[in-house]
């Protein structure tokens, strides 16, 4: 049965029977659930997973986050975007493996990170829609160079979606971006392969954006 994904503000990824992508694409969205930050009185474990942590002031607690355990791909993801030169932070991120619908795509690997910009002041609607666009056509010209280099064309489907988001301790209702990836294929060592180009692609397009240095 075709699969795609969703996430919670826990930052945990739920799969459900929808869709799933046939070639490489990228799809925008616009998502009406309100995300919340920190995740939510509904949360209430104390757990590592469960809690918000704001990586920006944070950032040595990256390596040691659930997601980024085994996914170096992850963890230099959340480390690019959280430096201090980057306008961007994380609020959110997972991935994870699931069984494909049919042979010829047995292993799916879905993920998702969760930005915004790091003065929460400046999550307005426009200025996150301005980021959306110019990151499709940055990371489409990429993932076709990608294509063409590899001479194939990838099984990878990125979506980027705003969604409206409260920022409790800022006491401000501002927007933020969720980049959602879909790889598919027949191995695990390929299907990861897939999915990590798509994971270089938006650092490069983030960087592109807001250039910064080393």
């Amino acid at each position: 049965m075709p699969l795609t994904f969703s996430y919670n503000h826990s930052g945990r990824i739920g799969l459900h029977p929808v869709g799933i992508p046939k070639k490489m694409g990228i799809v925008l969205s616009e998502g009406s659930k309100h995300f919340h930050v920190p995740y939510g009185p509904a949360i209430t474990d104390g757990s590592l997973e469960a809690r918000f942590i704001d990586l920006k002031a944070n950032p040595q607690m990256i390596p040691v986050l659930p997601p980024c355990v085994g996914w170096p791909e992850t963890q230099e993801l959340l480390l690019q975007i959280n430096k201090p030169q980057s306008p961007f932070m994380t609020l959110a991120a997972d991935q994870s493996y699931t069984k494909g619908p049919d042979p010829t795509r047995s292993v799916i690997l879905v993920s998702f990170v969760t930005l915004c910009f790091a003065e929460i002041s400046h999550n307005a609607k426009d200025l996150l829609s301005d980021l959306v666009m110019y990151l499709q056509q940055q990371m489409d010209e990429l993932l076709q160079d990608a294509s063409t280099m590899l001479d194939q064309t990838l099984d990878l489907e990125i979506i980027l979606e705003i969604q409206p988001t409260f920022y409790h301790h800022h006491h401000i209702e501002g927007w933020s971006l969720t980049v959602m990836m879909i790889a598919s294929g027949q191995e695990h060592h390929f299907v990861r392969g897939t999915w990590g180009y798509g994971i270089q692609i938006l650092i490069d397009g983030l960087n592109a954006y807001a250039p910064q240095g080393s």
